[in-house]
């Protein structure tokens, strides 16, 4: 049951994230996917923390992932993600972004997850310096079941060619929902 204060906190943090439909177009996104899937270069994911990668734990996560390597490929899914800092900068004027992280891929295959946690990582997503302000995702399908996007106690059922964006900190703690049938993918970076 939730409060009215817990009401209140999830209506403010709301406001802190920007939810965009449209950002990739569908021919983008299956274009996105299918390179993913030719790439081979998808592996079991491990959990990360401060001190780099740790030993994969199923109560954590259950996904495949990788880094996107090819500088033709970085370039456009770049492009997408500056329109989405350009739409979160538009309601937020302090913000602005120097450097990401680079791209990953995520796969969540039937009974995939992602446990709660936050993004105030170091060092551990190829930043070189500092802590990132955001965390951002592109979702490039939505002909899955389950597999719904968690974040400070709000739930997000993102639609094909969306971006979700929010402060990386411990105001928002995020999850992904165990996927029930078919595959969910998304590219995240964290932007500082």
């Amino acid at each position: 049951m939730i409060t009215s204060d817990q009401s209140w906190r999830n209506t403010k943090l709301r406001e802190w994230i920007g939810y965009y439909e449209g950002i990739v177009h569908k021919d983008g996104c299956e274009s996105l996917i299918e390179v993913t899937k030719n790439s081979g270069q998808l592996k079991p994911s491990k959990y990360a923390n401060h001190a780099g990668k740790i030993k994969r734990s199923d109560k954590r996560v259950v996904m495949d992932d990788m880094w996107v390597k090819d500088k033709t490929t970085s370039s456009i899914i770049n492009d997408f993600f500056s329109k989405v800092i350009r739409k979160y900068s538009d309601k937020f004027e302090r913000f602005s972004c120097q450097r990401h992280s680079g791209f990953r891929v995520n796969r969540y295959s039937v009974g995939g997850f992602m446990s709660e946690h936050t993004d105030n990582i170091h060092h551990s997503h190829g930043q070189t310096y500092g802590y990132p302000q955001l965390t951002a995702l592109l979702m490039l399908n939505d002909d899955y079941e389950g597999g719904n996007f968690l974040i400070a106690e709000n739930e997000y059922e993102t639609a094909k060619g969306s971006a979700i964006v929010f402060p990386s900190n411990f105001m928002f703690p995020h999850a992904v929902k165990k996927v029930e049938k078919g595959t969910r993918y998304s590219i995240v970076t964290w932007l500082m």
